[in-house]
């Protein structure tokens, strides 16, 4: 087990990288907009599942295949771009078809499922956790995989904290949309074209990360 004083300089760190808006803040803001603040609080959900995974991975050294084999690194990051540029075009579809109060009742569990998915396509999460957990451990506090799944289980609370801030915040600006329909059209093609600009974002930076 790290020590108090590396924990909490471990959470510093990840609060400043945090900060930062990722993939995952981004798809959970998307979500806000679309379906409200529960389905994005799911969607954060997903991610932090996907992130979790990552960690395992990592402790028990499976991530080390993603920095080693080009092909793998590949596969999972253009796989999950695609993805990202699906949700774009079903958004931009199914502009207007949707009631704006209507969600649905699978609607969490279907934004969980993006998020996850969306998550586990960023194989750069699994490449970041070998560069950073590495620095906070501690040979002569315990296994190194235990260590791994703690740090790990501190950095994916504070980025499920950061994402449900985005969720009940688009979560609120949405409400406000319901009430003018011209804003929500505006909000359904901005959506659309946010997961499609993530999906190309997320494509180009995959050209010369690996």
């Amino acid at each position: 087990m790290p020590a108090a004083h590396t924990l909490l300089a471990f959470a510093l760190v990840a609060a400043v990288v945090v900060v930062v808006p990722g993939p995952s803040n981004l798809f959970v803001l998307t979500r806000g907009l679309q379906s409200g603040s529960r389905a994005a609080v799911a969607g954060a959900a997903g991610c932090a599942t996907g992130a979790l995974v990552y960690v395992v991975a990592t402790a028990v050294g499976l991530a080390a295949l993603l920095a080693s084999s080009s092909v793998v690194f590949a596969i999972v990051h253009y796989a999950g771009a695609a993805y990202l540029c699906w949700l774009g075009i079903q958004a931009l579809r199914a502009r207007g078809l949707e009631s704006p109060t209507a969600t649905g009742p699978r609607s969490p569990w279907r934004s969980y499922r993006q998020g996850l998915v969306i998550e586990l396509g960023n194989p750069k999460v699994a490449l970041f956790f070998l560069a950073l957990f590495p620095q906070f451990i501690d040979p002569g506090a315990g296994p190194a995989a235990v260590q791994v799944l703690v740090l790990g289980a501190i950095f994916v609370s504070i980025g499920m904290t950061s994402d449900c801030l985005y969720a009940f915040g688009s979560g609120r600006l949405r409400a406000l949309m319901t009430r003018r329909p011209r804003l929500r059209r505006r909000q359904e093609r901005a959506s659309g074209l946010l997961y499609l600009g993530l999906g190309g974002w997320a494509a180009v930076s995959g050209a010369d990360s690996h």
